[in-house]
């Protein structure tokens, strides 16, 4: 587990993560290296997140840096050049380029996913001119083998923020899209050869955009992304679940009361369910938040990850010891790529020691009974009202109870199921951390 920031240039954004050899990985981000000079970094890492290498990419567009894996465990790089037209470039596992694709069309990029067949499929607003979502299939050395637009005629525009290749071939793309009066998610699905199968437009929700799609164990269909919440007029992590011809089969929101909240991906789980990688808002700091779902949707875990600032994810990915792997961006030396890896839990700390250290002793936490059989009761006091997230841990340093996105103390925690034993219980905020013992009878 670790949690990582690189900062190369005026500004870097956090697009996406991939698995790389010897259990490392590879993150793609866009960056400004002037007031009008964009371009890509990849940085390959071990599985400490310790660099390996870095390669740069120069004279693209604003919004490059999305990577995918191929096939024989190089890794394809894709956005925009400066002149509006889309680009890819191969890289081999050991940073050397392969092969760059730029064609004469202009577009919008905003998903690369590596293909079966050792090729990728880019996806955004392709052809840009047509207004609507579209893709793009290349082979594994780089060859166009289609390119496709999808357009609806009741629709002024929309575009693809998303896409997945489906278990027996054929591909789901997920987005927005609106005409003169509203606005729409909208998902697609194509079959191998890109053409369309089904389109569908989903209302109910207020000013909705899906990010992230994937195929369900059942065929079919979760995307996620955000809805505005009207009651609390914040963005909401919004939810859709469709079955394999794209009939809605269900929705959901996962709103917090004083933070906004958005999801931008997701990956699926080894027991079935699905993991959501977002951002939850608070207008003063921002955090990235995973959202851990089983197979029926419901909730079982939820973590914020990072430090104090502005910080957000754009990708995850699921590894093979059942943690994940997020990719975004914090707002630390004025925009930095962030890179997180995480346990079964979706934590990152590795034990936990009783105390606190002098600069964090501007944190009171109280816990009372102690020792407890019933409810303890844990009060704090922040300053400025900083957000705040509480953790319980028994003596093998498993956590057994987690609560984020806290503003009002005390909190009341139950501990009657708990066996008897040994806590510490620690609490986590902007402004630092503290830990106290906790007694159960």
């Amino acid at each position: 587990m670790f949690e990582r920031r690189w900062h190369w240039f005026e500004e870097n954004v956090g697009r996406s993560v991939v698995s790389a050899a010897n259990d490392g990985y590879v993150a793609g981000a866009g960056t400004r290296t002037g007031s009008n000079s964009f371009g890509a970094t990849l940085a390959w890492v071990d599985s400490l997140g310790d660099t390996v290498k870095v390669r740069q990419v120069v004279g693209l567009d604003n919004g490059a840096g999305y990577v995918c894996r191929a096939g024989d465990g190089g890794c394809v790089l894709a956005g925009t050049r400066d002149t509006g037209r889309v680009f890819a470039q191969k890289f081999s596992a050991n940073g050397d380029s392969v092969w760059t694709y730029s064609p004469s069309v202009r577009g919008l990029v905003y998903a690369v996913i590596g293909t079966a067949d050792g090729g990728c499929l880019i996806a955004g607003r392709i052809p840009e001119s047509m207004s609507h979502m579209g893709a793009i299939k290349l082979d594994s050395t780089g060859r166009e083998e289609w390119s496709r637009y999808y357009g609806d005629p009741r629709l002024f525009g929309s575009l693809a923020h998303g896409a997945a290749q489906m278990r027996g071939g054929g591909y789901i793309l997920c987005g927005d899209a609106h005409d003169y009066m509203d606005s729409y998610s909208r998902l697609v699905r194509t079959d191998s050869a890109g053409q369309e199968v089904w389109n569908r437009l989903y209302t109910g929700a207020v000013d909705p955009s899906l990010w992230d799609v994937c195929e369900a164990r059942d065929g079919g269909f979760l995307a996620v992304g955000f809805e505005l919440d009207t009651f609390n007029f914040r963005n909401a992590l919004y939810l859709l679940r469709a079955d394999s011809t794209g009939a809605l089969v269900g929705t959901g929101s996962l709103p917090l009361p004083g933070a906004a909240t958005q999801a931008a991906a997701l990956d699926t789980t080894r027991d079935g369910g699905y993991v959501v990688a977002g951002q939850i808002d608070w207008g003063d700091s921002a955090r990235v938040w995973l959202v851990k779902l089983d197979a029926d949707l419901d909730t079982q875990w939820t973590r914020v990850l990072g430090r104090g600032g502005r910080e957000g994810v754009n990708d995850v990915r699921t590894t093979p010891d059942n943690g994940c792997v997020v990719a975004g961006t914090s707002d630390s030396a004025g925009g930095s790529l962030l890179l997180i890896k995480t346990d079964s839990l979706g934590g990152v700390m590795v034990g936990v020691a009783e105390g606190s250290s002098p600069a964090r002793e501007r944190i009171a936490l109280s816990v009372t009974p102690n020792p407890a059989s019933g409810v303890v009761r844990v009060a704090w006091s922040l300053p400025n009202g900083s957000a705040a997230e509480l953790g319980l841990y028994d003596a093998l340093g498993r956590q057994i109870f987690w609560s984020s996105g806290l503003r009002t103390s005390p909190l009341g925690i139950r501990t009657s199921s708990f066996p008897q034993g040994v806590y510490l219980l620690r609490l986590e905020s902007s402004r630092g951390s503290a830990t106290r013992k906790l007694v159960v009878e």
